[in-house]
């Protein structure tokens, strides 16, 4: 748990921060984080979803490290947002059942 926390919550928070000064010079003023449907405790609870725990609570935790940027930086006129692809084969299914 700890490893994916330190991927998806601790390292988005360090690149966000590193980052913050170019996009306040850019154009754009967008960053994206890449999120999961496994983070919406609403889709987890009602499809009874329970594998992957790991993963999901390190996802709801960049998704809330997402959303204190967004409202931070929002008076610069920067947008932060995070997104869910969908299903992304990552090598870590093994027929069916994730890996972890």
């Amino acid at each position: 748990m700890l490893d994916l926390f330190k991927v998806n919550a601790i390292g988005n928070t360090h690149l966000f921060n590193l980052i913050a000064p170019l996009v306040l010079k850019g154009r754009a003023k967008k960053v994206i984080a890449i999120s999961s449907g496994f983070a919406d405790k609403e889709l987890m609870a009602k499809f009874d979803i329970h594998n992957s725990a790991p993963y999901a609570i390190s996802k709801a935790a960049l998704d809330m490290v997402v959303a204190l940027f967004s409202a931070q930086y929002a008076k610069d006129g920067v947008l932060f947002m995070a997104i869910s692809p969908g299903m992304v084969d990552t090598g870590n299914a093994n027929n069916g059942k994730i890996l972890y």
